[in-house]
């Protein structure tokens, strides 16, 4: 399954829809808007870790992953500017998919608070 042909995030009060660029492999997936002063992209990726350096009792585990990117461009006078924010979300296969979404939602609710991202931007830990 594939999300559709377009994506739509909302920045700053106003919404961006990206178009899906095509398929990476079965397992990934890019979006992207361009306009003549920046780019947003969107790339989903899922793949089992199979590292051996990594504990073995994490050995295996799904990793769902998606990375935003967002690029303005340079000019004469400005550098180019890359903000980028990543959300993995990793499980031991066959884990309840309800509950593992139920632990995303509440991490991705926590992190998503404005104050505590402002924080996080000032280096608070």
């Amino acid at each position: 399954m594939a999300f559709g042909s377009t994506l739509t995030i909302t920045v700053n009060a106003v919404a961006k829809v990206l178009n899906r660029l095509g398929d990476i492999n079965a397992y990934a997936s890019q979006y992207m808007l361009r306009s003549s002063t920046d780019e947003y992209l969107v790339d989903i990726k899922h793949s089992k870790e199979n590292a051996k350096g990594i504990d073995p009792l994490l050995r295996g585990m799904d990793r769902h992953t998606m990375v935003l990117t967002h690029s303005i461009f340079a000019t004469a006078t400005t550098p180019k500017i890359v903000r980028q924010v990543q959300w993995t979300i990793r499980c031991s296969p066959g884990d309840d998919p309800a509950l593992v979404s139920y632990f995303s939602q509440a991490a991705g609710s926590y992190a998503a608070n404005a104050t505590r991202v402002d924080d996080v931007i000032a280096w608070l830990s």
